[in-house]
């Protein structure tokens, strides 16, 4: 029985994967998917969100096939298409990140404008060790295993459209940074969705591990996942040349005014907040610069169409359509609001969170989320990491933790 495979945006993941008789996948069609789609952790913990409940009973949701993402997977022998959670009358239903990513780009459209992306993850590859019972894998990839990995990967994502523009490896072994060619921002963020869960599988089937924690090892960088920007007009690029054209100000202006109240969006764990380091270059601030990667929002400025500004504050955990919808919504509100470019390097006066609970606090309490995102995804956005939350502190009331042992176990 020929099979195909339906690919749903969620609110962890980027996308949740579903195989479903081809017959039934077909152009036209419509699919069914639990509502607890968009409640579901990591690790399979459930959290209730406004269309999966105990009290309606987490109903099925109906899933409006784009036919534009319809591919071929050589590899597999099945074809993919991604769908969106529409309500039975086909409306969206508010709180798919996909959807919030389309509807940004409809106003940039408002204005004669399209916002181009580009995606790099930092990745680690570990060997997988069976039977394990360890937090990590004990080794990360060696270099034959990595080149031959990548080599296949960029074939795999040259295959559905979505080519790879570098890969590099970081400063550890098993540890590269994957970018994934530029393009119009709601492909550019379905190409991102679809390496990370590509790559993932990938190297399952090489028995390695593909990791997008923020970071895994105390010490160390941690793994970053930077959205790049443009905006175009009539095809023209309007950061290129050798200054800021006043779109591109407005715009570059919305993402430092924004970043504050949208640090949940690009950093979503407990974990991404171990990430934060200056030294690092990850940064602290709601800043920009010419090329200083120590700032928040770098700006590149270049005669062609790689000019753009590079958003660094996201981790390599974040989802590409909510990191995406981030770097719209601030774009968009700058443009839309005239906002005034600060000097560079500037700090914004305004403090970004350095922990998931600020991160909440700040996102919860956003008159910008209110004005920008849907209320719908703002709920069930914020009651999944409240729930995150909840269970990381659960845990550390539970467990005991090293440094209470290294320091209390011979000296109390």
């Amino acid at each position: 029985m020929p099979l195909a495979r339906l690919e749903v945006p969620d609110l962890e993941h980027g996308l949740r994967e579903k195989l479903i008789r081809a017959d039934r996948l077909r152009p036209g069609d419509r699919a069914a998917h639990s509502t607890t789609i968009y409640g579901v952790s990591l690790s399979g913990d459930m959290t209730d969100t406004v269309l999966g409940h105990a009290g309606n009973g987490y109903p099925d949701a109906s899933i409006e096939l784009d036919e534009l993402t319809r591919v071929s997977l050589p590899w597999a022998g099945l074809e993919a298409v991604i769908g969106d959670v529409v309500d039975h009358h086909g409306d969206p239903v508010g709180v798919s990140p996909r959807t919030m990513v389309q509807n940004l780009v409809e106003r940039f459209g408002a204005l004669g404008l399209a916002p181009v992306l580009g995606f790099e993850y930092e990745v680690w590859v570990f060997e997988a060790d069976a039977g394990r019972d360890l937090p990590l894998p004990a080794r990360l990839a060696r270099a034959g295993a990595m080149s031959d990995l990548v080599a296949e990967l960029a074939r795999r994502m040259a295959a559905i459209g979505h080519p790879l523009s570098a890969v590099r490896s970081e400063v550890h072994a098993g540890f590269i940074e994957v970018s994934i060619a530029h393009g119009p921002a709601l492909h550019a963020a379905d190409g991102a969705a679809r390496a990370r869960r590509y790559l993932a599988e990938l190297c399952a089937e090489r028995d390695l591990i593909a990791s997008f924690m923020a970071k895994p090892f105390g010490g160390r960088e941690g793994a970053a996942g930077h959205v790049h920007a443009s905006l175009e007009r009539d095809g023209v690029n309007l950061f290129a040349g050798g200054e800021l054209t006043a779109e591109a100000a407005g715009f570059v202006a919305g993402l430092v005014d924004s970043l504050p109240d949208l640090t949940l969006m690009f950093n979503p764990h407990v974990n991404s907040f171990k990430r934060i380091d200056p030294r690092m270059w990850v940064p602290t601030s709601a800043s920009w610069g010419y090329d200083d990667r120590r700032a928040a929002c770098r700006v590149v400025l270049r005669p062609d169409a790689s000019a753009r500004v590079e958003h660094r504050r996201g981790g390599a955990d974040a989802n590409p359509y909510v990191s995406a919808s981030a770097v719209l919504a601030g774009g968009i509100d700058g443009l839309e609001r005239d906002l005034a470019l600060p000097q560079p390097r500037l700090p914004s006066r305004r403090t970004v969170p350095v922990s998931l609970g600020a991160a909440i606090a700040a996102f919860e309490d956003s008159s910008f989320v209110d004005r920008l995102l849907p209320r719908r995804f703002a709920e069930a956005f914020a009651a999944t990491r409240r729930a995150e939350l909840a269970r990381y502190r659960a845990w550390l009331d539970e467990n005991i933790t090293p440094f209470e042992l290294a320091r209390h176990v011979e000296r109390a």
